[in-house]
Formats: structure tokens, sequence, C-alpha cells
């Protein structure tokens, strides 16, 4: 008998959500694949653990005897395979991150920067995937911690906020659909603003857009048109091309300071937080704690006006030379 860890996940994770379909996609497997793996586990056992009928699937007499074990033995390993990670990063300081890819091109390169020269026998990996991704590999032990806006508290999850963020306009530099320049440096721009605009979005079932379309809704704004892409710095490239109005968190500033774009705070504000995520139960590395705080004060750092000019002239210049 050589049984897997693969295959006492796969058992278990048919037997959690009784569906081939939904294991199979949670856990990145055809369900040919997933179904094999069951197959096999059940020869090498010599007995079914698995009642498959054309709804649910449920489990035998020999899987509800056979759950417990399984469950104990990945468990057991998991929990020895963290313990052996961390007593070896804790050795070497060493630190696995995760963000997503507009944190990790706007402010990850300066506040790895930062941390090298302050911290220099330490060492950062990072990631960068988008917010779901960055959940499941936490969750799975391959990650010391990930950063981004995570909306839900999850069990076995600990959420950490680390500042305020809120909603705001991205726009093309000489865009004046949402008004004065003048205005809306001292109000911002209302949501009654986008009023028959083009917006340019995230995919709708992302947390982010679902907060922005629930916040159109109640503000009762209608969009002319949406442009879906599946990243904000894209989001961003697009307003700056004038193709639409991108609404998306304010830390987004750093990234936009590449741009020739215009952030306006829309009004009434819609807040939340940008978190830090790490597994529950699992000891919090000292160096984490200080690359966290050094990331915050990064992140709540506004880039300078000269900053930004001297930025968007450095665009302008390249996009010229590049003709």
């Amino acid at each position: 008998m050589n049984l897997s860890i693969k295959q006492l996940k796969v058992f278990l994770g048919v037997a959690n959500a009784s569906s081939f379909t939904k294991t199979a996609q949670s856990m990145h497997l055809s369900q040919a694949a997933l179904s094999a793996i069951i197959r096999e586990l059940e020869t090498q056992l010599q007995c079914r653990l698995l009642e498959r009928t054309t709804r649910t699937v449920a489990l035998t007499e020999a899987g509800r005897a056979f759950y417990p074990t399984a469950m104990k033995i990945v468990e057991t390993l998991e929990k020895s395979v963290i313990e052996l990670n961390e007593l070896g990063r804790q050795k070497q300081e060493s630190l696995l991150l995760g963000c997503t890819p507009m944190i990790a091109a706007s402010l990850m390169p300066q506040v790895l920067g930062r941390f090298a020269l302050a911290y220099p026998g330490s060492t950062v990996e990072l990631v960068d995937r988008p917010p779901g991704e960055l959940l499941r590999m936490v969750e799975d032990g391959d990650l010391d911690a990930a950063f981004g806006i995570f909306f839900s508290q999850l069990s076995g999850i600990d959420r950490v906020p680390m500042f305020p963020s809120r909603l705001v306009a991205v726009s093309a530099e000489n865009d004046m659909s949402l008004g004065g320049a003048a205005a809306r440096e001292r109000h911002g721009v209302r949501w009654s603003a986008l009023e028959g605009l083009p917006l340019i979005t995230l995919p709708k079932d992302n947390p982010l857009q679902r907060l922005i379309e629930a916040t159109l809704s109640k503000e009762e704004v209608t969009v002319s048109r949406r442009m879906v892409v599946g990243h904000l710095q894209t989001a961003i490239a697009m307003a700056h091309e004038g193709l639409g109005i991108a609404v998306m968190p304010s830390f987004c500033e750093h990234i936009c300071k590449h741009y020739r774009v215009r952030i306006d705070v829309i009004r009434p504000e819609v807040e939340f937080s940008f978190y830090r995520i790490t597994r529950s139960g699992r000891d919090t590395l000292s160096v984490l704690d200080t690359f966290t705080e050094m990331f915050a004060q990064a992140a709540q750092q506004r880039p300078s006006a000269v900053e930004t000019a001297e930025a968007a002239a450095t665009t302008q210049a390249a996009r010229k030379t590049a003709r």
C-alpha cells in the first residue's frame, strides 16, 4: 500500500464539499483527474469510500470510518511541515510574502529596498498573485503572510488591519467630465458625477468591484458603459488614455504617479481597510512585524507633487523617444 497525502486531501475535500465538481475547482484539478485519484485510493484500500449519485456525494460506512484517520494524518503532516519551515526561516530570518500585482509594482520595491538596508542579514521572497490565490497560499502554509484587501474574515486566517483606504476616481489629467479642477481639488467629486460616464472596472466577481457596484446602486448612479480589465494597473493605464473613469482604492496613487492621471476622492466616502493575513495559530516572526510596519509607513506616505510631476515627465519623454 502506498497512500499519498494528495489522495487523502482529495478524499477529505470531496467528503467536506459533498461534491466532485466543487472540490475539483477548489483544488485546481479536472474532474477526471480527481475521480481517478479517488478510484486509486479506493483500490488501494480495497473498499468504497464514497457513494455517488447524480446530485450529491456521501460517505459510505467505510468512508465515515476512514475520515478521522485521514484528517489526523493530513493535519499532523501539515503542522510538522509548517513547524520545520518556520524553524528554518527563524534561523535565516527569511520571509515568504505575497501581495497583489499592483502593490508589487508600486509599493513593494521601495519597501524591500529600505528593509534590505536596515536588515542586511534577512531575506524576503515575494510572489504577486490575485487575492484569492494569496488567501489559499496562506491557508496552505506556503506564505508567511500576504498583504491586500481581504473583505471577509475567514476561519483559520488572522487578519490584521494595517491602514485605512477609500474609493477614489482616477481619470485622464485633462479629463473635465467630472467637473472643474479647482472645485475637485477642494471638494472631491460626488458619486452622482459618474452618472452617464464610461467606467473601467474589474470583473463583477471581484470583491472590490462588488463594493463599487453596490455603492453605485445605493447612490442610484447609472454608467454609460463598462470596460472590464483584470488588474488595477491596467485600469489606470486605460484611464490615462482617456478611455473612461477608474474607481479604485486610494493607495493606487503610488502607481498613478507613473501616469498622467488625476485622483479625486469620491463623496460620500467609502472606507475600508488594507490587511495583512497570516495562518491562525502560526507563530509570527518578529522580522515580519518589522516588515509590516515599514510597509504601512510607505503606503501612507503620499507621493509628493514634485515626484509625481517628474515621473509623468519621464513617461512623456520615454514616449517621445519611442516614436
